[in-house]
């Protein structure tokens, strides 16, 4: 997709070359259309929505032999965000600090997952977020990548008897 529209705007440079060989006149052409094209890439992005949620993983099993009690709260739901932005595709901006949650590894918006789960139980006497959904929105454009991670569930205290 891009190699195409680099060669369409090649191409269209070299027949406006073509069409006006007074230099005053293809350089005020090229211009306002180099400013064009900028503008309109520049306007141009898409956004993606991914809906997720997990109440099991199902590959998991773990026997312990500890029996605990979980306290759910229901009466109040956390929720957190977390963004990510790369520029350039390089310069990287996101939070710093993660929980060690399991989550569905689809690829997308893993790190921005665990870091809401972190900011939703940030400060809270809860130990961990039952049944979370997950709500991850990838945003791109010419220049800039966003991808943010909405999380909301409950908050449960895990008691050993």
């Amino acid at each position: 997709m891009k190699k195409n529209l680099i060669n369409l705007v090649y191409c269209t440079f070299y027949k406006i070359r073509i069409l006006f060989r007074d230099n005053a006149l293809k350089n005020y052409y090229l211009k306002n259309l180099l400013l064009l094209l900028l503008l309109i890439t520049s306007l141009v992005s898409c956004k993606t929505t991914n809906y997720s949620g997990q109440s099991v993983q199902p590959t998991i099993t773990m026997n312990y032999n500890i029996d605990i009690d979980v306290e759910i709260d229901k009466s109040k739901t956390l929720q957190a965000t977390s963004t990510t932005s790369v520029y350039f595709g390089v310069f990287k901006s996101q939070d710093n600090f993660f929980s060690d949650a399991l989550t569905s590894n689809s690829g997308i918006g893993e790190l921005e997952k665990k870091a809401a789960t972190y900011k939703a139980l940030k400060g809270t006497p809860y130990d961990i977020l039952v049944n979370p959904k997950y709500i991850i929105e990838v945003q791109k454009s010419l220049f800039v990548k966003k991808v943010t991670a909405t999380v909301a569930g409950y908050g449960a205290k895990v008691k050993i008897k």
